[in-house]
């Protein structure tokens, strides 16, 4: 069985200011208990309450966004490259807190997904502010999670343009990564 260096990985993290990091399947009660620790570790960094609470914030839409999407596609374990599995990272990144999150999705789906991120990364805060109230009046689509404002609330807690990156695993596979810098 292989191992892994721990201190290795321990100073890699240190390294790039990694406060806290969870890879593995996520859960309702996972994102709940992890969020209590990422709020206590937060307390002890955070120089302002407002940053505390768009970092926690963002790091719960992320980490819901992942649950919901392995749920809505009725990934289980054992399937190609684990789909059901992800990572979320909150860390420093020199001059702001950024909370980064990846999963396995398909590349319709990643695709979808980064054209409606630069749609969002190309509006101002006025324009973010003015679709999140329309979204909040249009009707619901049919069996959906939620009302659509996820990655509308990330994009006005962010302090900068969000980054997408896309890795091809194999046939309709891709890891999709998203960085959400406070």
């Amino acid at each position: 069985m292989p191992t892994i260096d721990l201190f290795e990985l321990r100073n890699h993290f240190a390294m790039h200011d990694v406060l806290t990091c969870f890879n593995g399947p996520f859960s309702h009660g996972l994102i709940e208990e992890f969020g209590v620790a990422v709020r206590q570790h937060l307390e002890q960094r955070a120089t302002e309450r407002s940053d505390l609470l768009d970092v926690f914030a963002v790091y719960v839409e992320l980490a819901q966004n992942v649950r919901n999407y392995v749920t809505t596609k009725g990934f289980t374990p054992g399937q190609p490259h684990n789909p059901d599995c992800a990572i979320i990272t909150i860390l420093w990144d020199g001059e702001r807190f950024a909370v980064a999150a990846g999963n396995v999705v398909t590349h319709e789906d990643g695709s979808g997904l980064a054209t409606r991120i630069d749609e969002l990364n190309a509006m101002d805060k006025d324009g973010l502010r003015r679709r999140f109230k329309a979204q909040l009046r249009a009707p619901r689509p049919a069996n959906s999670l939620g009302a659509g404002l996820g990655l509308l609330e990330i994009a006005r807690r962010a302090g900068a343009p969000l980054t997408v990156a896309r890795t091809p695993l194999a046939a309709d596979w891709e890891f999709f990564s998203i960085l959400v810098r406070i």
